[in-house]
């Protein structure tokens, strides 16, 4: 984990950092060849491809989107859901969407995983590439996350807020495990909303899991 970032605005996230579509692209191929290893299960969309290219269609990946085949016996992929962690919002609980609602200045855990003790819940596995603020107003100063027992570095951020919508984008990407601990702390100059979102995706053991009330806890 190098612990390199830049920052710019969400939108032009490829022209002012030409690298991110390969840390994604790194970051997705070794989330799905983890999730293959430690759930002993083929990845769904890997049928997408063969199926494209019967047709003289060659993909170099398929785009994230939960597969009809999950829960034959293969797992899938999604955008990273928000209910799989809790924010400072109705008294620290799994968020609805990524808008929280800050109530406190000062240093705060601003999102953690949503099973006990900040942890990922069981048969879900995430990779983020960066994090986006969107809004204009940001209520922090600085960011440090914790991914398990891994402490990175602080980030300072005041430099965004002369963006429109600024993006952290690292310079490589983090997996966050299944039932390991995932841990944002902020130091929040501000009351009030905000909306921080995480920019990369998901994969998913159980369909079954997914199939709940919008919003709902993924557990």
């Amino acid at each position: 984990m190098s612990g390199g970032y830049v920052i710019c605005e969400y939108e032009k996230v490829k022209q002012n950092f030409p690298k991110f579509q390969g840390v994604m692209t790194n970051l997705r191929n070794k989330l799905i060849a983890k999730a293959e290893k430690d759930w002993n299960m083929p990845f769904a969309g890997s049928q997408k491809i063969t199926e494209a290219a019967a047709r003289g269609i060659y993909l170099n990946a398929p785009g994230p989107g939960l597969d009809v085949n999950v829960g034959t016996g293969a797992f899938g992929e999604t955008t990273i859901l928000p209910p799989l962690f809790d924010g400072m919002t109705a008294a620290y609980s799994p968020l609805v969407t990524w808008e929280q609602w800050f109530n406190a200045i000062g240093s705060q855990t601003i999102m953690a995983g949503a099973d006990t003790a900040g942890r990922i819940f069981e048969d879900y596995k995430v990779g983020i590439a960066g994090l986006v603020f969107l809004d204009k107003a940001i209520r922090i100063s600085e960011i440090k996350m914790q991914i398990s027992d891994k402490k990175l570095p602080r980030i300072n951020i005041e430099e965004a807020l002369a963006y429109n919508k600024p993006a952290i984008i690292f310079e490589e990407g983090f997996i966050l495990d299944e039932e390991k601990g995932f841990h944002l702390y902020a130091n929040i100059t501000t009351q009030g909303p905000q909306r921080i979102k995480l920019i990369g995706l998901q994969v998913n053991r159980i369909k079954d899991k997914l199939l709940t009330d919008t919003g709902a806890a993924l557990v």
